[in-house]
């Protein structure tokens, strides 16, 4: 009798803990955005390996992730003796009655008794951006709100112009010079320029006089809609800071290769918050892709920053990792100043002292790594220490993110994961 009781408590303890089976939440929110994390990080370093190698971008996004998991338990008292046993011979009878249980078992347990099924599966939606509408905006230069939405979260201006900058153009009254910076054939220097000024000095340049952007919304009196504006302008601060970060010897270089004295900069109209600034003197005008400065007295010292797409801040990068894995020399067609010998070193960034490398890649590495992909020549990975390669990765992830619009969300595919 005590084993049948003990049986029945045992029963009812099983239900009572099936039950409480519960799956957990933040376990399993902490491995799905550990994952998504690691996926988008992923697909943006392979996408720089297929550039560098000269392939194909292929851009995806994951739409919405649902894990699921589902248990099934069952639980039934099992088959027991109960009342009188039943003789297998009847007295006064010749047929025979079948036992009722197996001779010599008090209590039997069968497939029914109890059981317990447990699923677990992801579901997942991939949808592809190659469609019209994403590359529209992809290949879009880059415009001074996007520049500036960077700038106001803290990234290095020295950082993002050397990645949201095709080239610098000027106009001085001895003629019209350009510098544009596509390795090994052209590292941005100017033969015709009497300076021989290159790409990495404009950059420079930029970073240490305070070029930044700043916007404006004209109130409704001189506008009926709200409208803002955006331009290019010298904020002092901003160069004080970024010229402390540098030696002496390197910022009066820099400060030779102007055709202006900084003083003249800081008093001109193109100073932040000049309040001379009036954007709505021409709100009928679509602003140019070209972004104009005229500095000088007179408008004789014209600037024009030529922009790039975000398709070609990809490919900017994969050619600075493809120049650093093959260790590519200048090509015959490249024009180095013998005074600007740097020109050919890996961009650096000056003002930015814990880590001074653009991007860091290395192949096949056994370390620790931040992201790792392979492709057809080995693996590549960016080591941990690369903080300004680490946060490279958020800013072009948000910059993919600017570009994509709902609409570009077209194809869906569906997958399962089951564990």
């Amino acid at each position: 009798m005590w084993f049948r009781m003990l049986v029945i408590a045992v029963g009812f303890s099983v239900a009572l803990g099936a039950c409480a089976l519960v799956d957990p939440v933040d376990s399993r929110y902490d491995t799905v955005t550990r994952s998504l994390a690691k996926a988008r990080n992923e697909a943006i370093f392979l996408n720089l390996i297929r550039a560098s190698h000269d392939y194909p971008l292929s851009f995806a996004a994951i739409g919405s992730v649902s894990p699921q998991i589902t248990n099934t338990t069952s639980l039934a008292l099992p088959n027991f003796m109960f009342g009188p046993h039943i003789p297998t011979y009847p007295p006064g009878t010749t047929s025979v009655t079948i036992p009722l249980f197996s001779p010599g078992r008090d209590v039997i347990f069968g497939n029914t008794t109890a059981g317990n099924t447990t699923a677990v599966q992801t579901l997942f939606q991939v949808t592809t951006l190659e469609t019209g509408a994403f590359y529209q905006g992809f290949l879009r230069p880059i415009d001074l709100q996007t520049l500036n939405y960077f700038i106001r979260q803290g990234y290095p201006r020295e950082l993002l112009f050397w990645l949201f900058t095709d080239s610098f153009e000027m106009t001085l009254p001895t003629g019209h010079y350009g510098y544009h910076y596509s390795p090994p054939d052209d590292y941005g220097c100017s033969r015709l320029d009497p300076k021989h000024r290159c790409f990495v000095d404009w950059v420079h340049n930029a970073a240490f006089t305070g070029l930044t952007v700043e916007e404006k919304s004209p109130n409704s009196t001189e506008a009926k809609s709200k409208t803002t504006y955006a331009r290019f302008c010298f904020n002092e601060v901003l160069g004080q800071q970024a010229a402390a970060m540098v030696s002496r010897e390197q910022l009066a270089a820099s400060k030779n290769d102007l055709d202006i004295q900084t003083s003249l900069i800081y008093s001109s109209d193109y100073v932040c918050g000049s309040d001379s600034w009036n954007p709505m003197a021409k709100s009928d005008q679509a602003q140019p892709d070209i972004l104009p400065l005229t500095l000088g007295p007179s408008g004789t010292i014209n600037i024009k920053i030529v922009p790039r797409s975000a398709y070609g801040v990809f490919e900017f990068l994969g050619t600075l990792i493809k120049l650093r894995q093959e260790h590519i020399l200048p090509s015959q067609y490249a024009y180095i100043p013998l005074s600007r010998r740097y020109a050919v070193n890996p961009p650096t960034l000056e003002t930015v002292p814990k880590d001074r490398t653009l991007i860091d890649v290395v192949r096949n590495m056994g370390g620790e790594c931040f992201v790792h992909t392979w492709f057809e020549d080995g693996d590549y990975c960016v080591p941990e220490e690369a903080e300004t390669t680490k946060r490279l990765f958020s800013l072009l992830a948000q910059l993919i993110a600017i570009q994509t619009t709902a609409a570009d969300l077209s194809i869906q595919p569906i997958f399962h994961v089951t564990q």
